[in-house]
């Protein structure tokens, strides 16, 4: 038997398709005129251009027949609408559903959300002048609200469309899923109608019809259908619009009939989806990984749905559940859902396992519950940190995330936010787990990385990272223990080693040893000894495969700085160890003049790639010091610059002749600061700027001598835990205050 036969072989139907082809047929006359004669239709073309008062004139007169309320009336069941006795009663929903039925089939005709909201602003005025309360030709403070609501409300119910028709554009598969046979041309039609159900929403309704009406029908036993009746008037009219043929619009009318026996069924409920194993995917407006619960929640008397979530089939929660339309609420569904979206779970702190759902439909008088039950399949891949370092300056699923440093302000040196590099020994952190329905689990992962930048995980060239962590597999129960999940921040350079799995609290201790149970963190050594290798940006490469051949990937960018630093200190006129007499420098011996003992030298660091600019964090360089210690006796800074009293240099001096030990050219010396020996004399260290105060125990009293040390420390800002990014040189001379 035909899906339709059961609404279409009564006397109410056939009179219902005829009043509605009677108000088709004058429309279908006039075209067939036109497709007679070229000159009328071109003259009718002049003569009316294109308008949407056209368009509302339209829709009026080919529905003009389905405004009689007998005849609207007679598109109800007989059986169902003598529930609701004598039409007097509900007159004030019949009357709105007209509105319901243009505002329909005008708002499928258009192609943007501003036409759309176009439409619903000529909605809400058809509905208030039709339940007494017109709109003001300039509306009120309080109408502008009601209509801000109502246009807020269709960006909403929009929203998640646009949404899943932008993520549609990924085309990967698609290709297959049209040569299956489960895409075709009506693809994606009940997603569109789900739009009408997100946007009558209890708040739509009331801007919609206004306070007042909502508070003198909300008691009304018919109050409920109303919203369903208006919701299957809107289908409707945006199933005619989109009718090629009459067949079309019989069709359309069928489902009319349909829709309005089911707003009549009994309380009942559905869970579609999830089911058998689901991922969590992000919700960009939610900020959240969530899985969608897809199914049906409605019926006559409906109120409102509530979902349930819980791990044991007992003790069940109702948190975590967001309800349409966004922004959502945690609290309940207050719309009725046909096969469309019942909530978001929001998994993000959710752990993966099996879970069980509960949907409650509540109605004026009873409720009806639903049970379903999914695994929640958990994938955490992600290279988040490097040597305990997590700053990246967006997030880690960007592939162009950078770890990045805010370089202090030192000196002239203004502050900023740069890349950064790490030196040597670099421990990787992050997760490599998949996991949570019965049958995939982590099988192994491993590590590698390329030269240069790369986003594409699947590209060649990849070179393995040195055993025992280039390669870790999960193959004996022991290591498939908790314990041994890498996730969050957990450290992925590690290598198994030995545990006790039946330890005891009394000799001998442990009852069962395992040599290879427990993963332990390590660290990638990537200097080789007697060269600058690894240095330059590289690409490391995260693979986690599942037990069932599922490959994850993650990539990220690091800066590797294994160049070597360069500290070397000289006084030209003064070989290391000799005696550095004052009176050479104190010319004249005057206390107001300054006694500069020229400190040369290099204070070095390579670019960590020769063939780049000079920039951060190519250019890692950070500053240098100086310093003199007495023997025996105190330690002062000097400073770099005594205008400014900086005891920082921030720019490279000299240059080594050297690019990782090999000679490139001729060692250049520099000026790394000037000593004033005033410091040292007792009668005129109180003179020296931006070192006081200086103790009486550093200067010497003249005709003595002393040993004193000039220190040069050079830092640049890579980070490592295993290896020093410090270079020191010094100078040691006996200093002879041989003044009189």
């Amino acid at each position: 038997m035909n899906q339709d036969d059961d609404v279409t072989r009564d006397e109410d139907f056939q009179e219902v398709l005829k009043a509605l082809l009677s108000g088709y047929q004058p429309f279908l006359e006039h075209e067939l005129e036109l497709a007679r004669s070229t000159d009328a239709l071109a003259k009718e073309e002049a003569a009316n251009p294109p308008s949407c008062e056209d368009e509302i004139t339209l829709a009026n007169r080919l529905f003009a027949s389905l405004a009689n309320e007998d005849v609207a009336i007679r598109i109800l069941p007989k059986d169902l609408r003598d529930r609701f006795g004598p039409a007097d009663q509900w007159r004030w929903c019949l009357l709105h559903i007209r509105c319901c039925l243009l505002f329909g089939w005008l708002v499928c005709r258009t192609c943007s959300f501003r036409a759309r909201a176009y439409y619903i602003e000529r909605y809400w005025r058809c509905v208030r002048e039709i339940i007494g309360t017109p709109v003001q030709a300039q509306p009120t403070a309080e109408e502008r609200r009601d209509l801000q609501i109502l246009v807020d409300a269709l960006a909403n119910a929009y929203k998640p469309y646009l949404q899943s028709e932008l993520a549609s554009l990924d085309a990967r598969g698609v290709s297959d899923e049209i040569i299956a046979g489960t895409v075709d041309c009506d693809e994606g039609a009940q997603e569109a109608s789900q739009v009408f159900e997100r946007l009558l929403t209890p708040e739509f309704s009331r801007a919609l019809l206004g306070s007042a009406a909502i508070e003198k029908h909300r008691a009304d036993p018919f109050f409920n259908f109303c919203r369903c009746w208006c919701l299957c008037a809107i289908r409707f009219g945006c199933c005619l619009a989109r009718a090629r043929t009459l067949v079309d619009v019989y069709r359309c009318l069928a489902w009319y009939r349909r829709c309005l026996r089911d707003c009549f069924r009994p309380l009942y409920c559905e869970l579609d989806k999830p089911f058998d194993c689901v991922p969590d995917e992000p919700n960009l407006d939610l900020k959240a990984m969530v899985v969608p619960i897809i199914g049906s929640a409605g019926g006559l008397g409906f109120t409102h749905y509530t979902l349930e979530w819980s791990t044991n089939n007992v003790n069940f929660h109702p948190t975590h559940f967001i309800y349409p339309p966004l922004p959502g609420n945690s609290t309940q569904g207050n719309s009725p859902v046909n096969n469309g979206l019942l909530a978001w779970l929001d998994t993000t702190t959710l752990n993966a396992g099996t879970y069980f759902l509960r949907l409650t439909v509540f109605g004026v008088n009873a409720t009806h519950v639903c049970n379903g039950s999914f695994s929640l399949f958990k994938k955490d891949v992600a290279i988040r940190g490097v040597d305990n370092v997590f700053s990246l300056d967006t997030g880690w699923p960007d592939p162009a995330a950078m770890f990045v440093e805010t370089v202090p302000a030192l000196c002239s040196r203004p502050a900023g936010q740069f890349e950064m590099s790490f030196r040597n020994c670099l421990s990787i952190e992050g997760g490599a787990y998949v996991g949570g329905c019965d049958g995939r689990r982590v099988k192994r992962y491993s590590l590698e990385y390329k030269l240069g930048f790369e986003t594409n995980p699947l590209s060649g060239g990849w070179i393995a990272l040195p055993a025992p962590y280039n390669d870790i597999e999960y193959t004996t129960a022991a290591q498939q223990r908790a314990v041994n999940d890498r996730m969050g921040t957990s450290v992925l350079t590690s290598y198994w080693g030995p545990d006790c799995l039946v330890p005891i609290a009394f000799p001998p201790w442990c009852l069962l040893n395992d040599s290879a149970a427990l993963l332990y963190p390590n660290s990638w050594y990537t200097h080789q000894p007697g060269t600058c290798d690894l240095s330059g940006l590289i690409t490391i490469r995260l693979t986690v495969e599942d037990t069932l051949g599922g490959l994850y990937y993650d990539t990220q960018r690091v800066w590797i700085d294994n160049k070597p630093l360069t500290a070397y200190i000289t006084i030209d006129s003064v070989p290391k160890c000799a005696d550095l007499f004052v009176s050479n420098f104190a010319k004249p011996p005057d206390c107001g003049v300054p006694w500069n003992v020229p400190l040369r030298g290099i204070a070095f660091d390579e670019l960590i790639d020769e063939t780049l600019p000079p920039t951060r964090p190519n250019l890692n360089f950070d500053y240098y010091t100086l310093s003199i210690e007495k023997q025996g006796g105190p330690t002062l800074s000097i400073p770099i610059d005594p205008k400014d009293c900086c005891y920082f240099g921030t720019s490279r001096v000299g240059d080594p002749g050297t690019r990782c030990g090999v000679v490139i050219g001729p060692q250049t010396l520099g000026t790394l600061a000037q000593f004033d020996l005033r410091s040292v004399d007792l009668k005129c260290k109180s003179q020296v700027p931006c070192m006081q105060p200086i103790p009486d125990s550093f200067a010497l009293e003249r005709g003595t001598c002393c040993v004193y040390i000039f220190r040069l420390y050079v830092h640049d800002r890579s980070v490592s835990p295993c290896e020093s990014s410090t270079a020191y040189a010094d100078w040691p001379v006996k200093i002879c205050n041989d003044l009189q």
